[in-house]
């Protein structure tokens, strides 16, 4: 049985399913099984799918950028702070059974079947990382520490893609270690 708030234990199970499984392959009855409560217990504090959905993603944003923005604010060098940053993903895919992605790049593989205020949550969560990730690379710029050509928007939407679709990959072979050496080679290549 539950420990603390109901509403909490819901969105924690659902997001550990949805980081493993997806959101099509979670359902209110794993959730239920999963914190030992009814489904209609659910249902009360979200009476769709949707709804949850939305709630997740919106807290998961809130907790993802929190850090992001830490990361962004902190007194390192933007190398550093690329690297502080690709650490985030790693971390997720490091978890438990090392089968743990983004919340978001889990939701993003399903976006068609998703409604339309989780979808355009999901968009939302990844345009507001890639433009943290141009503060990185723009501060980079400026300071002579990254060379790269292009606009930096696009460079950023490169790394973030690279981020999240790495960790589906890295789910499959080599974990968080081969993440963790995409976002070097990435360093290397903006640092040439």
């Amino acid at each position: 049985m539950i420990k603390g708030d109901t509403k909490t234990a819901i969105l924690d199970a659902a997001q550990e399913l949805i980081q493993r499984r997806g959101a099509n392959a979670m359902s209110y009855q794993d959730i239920s099984e999963a914190i030992g409560i009814r489904k209609a217990s659910i249902h009360h504090h979200f009476p769709t799918k949707d709804a949850l959905l939305d709630a997740l993603i919106q807290r998961y944003t809130a907790y993802f950028l929190g850090l992001v923005d830490s990361v962004v604010k902190s007194k390192k060098d933007p190398a550093d702070q690329l690297l502080a940053y690709a650490s985030l993903f790693e971390a997720t895919l490091s978890e438990g059974k090392q089968d743990k992605a983004c919340l978001c790049g889990m939701l993003g593989a399903e976006l068609s079947s998703l409604g339309s205020p989780a979808a355009a949550g999901v968009k939302r969560f990844y345009r507001e990382n890639e433009a943290r990730l141009v503060r990185i690379l723009e501060e980079g710029k400026v300071r002579g520490q990254f060379h790269f050509k292009g606009d930096a928007k696009l460079v950023a939407a490169m790394i973030f893609s690279l981020l999240e679709g790495g960790a589906l990959v890295a789910r499959a072979e080599g974990g968080h270690k081969r993440l963790h050496a995409m976002a070097e080679q990435t360093l290397k290549l903006l640092l040439k």
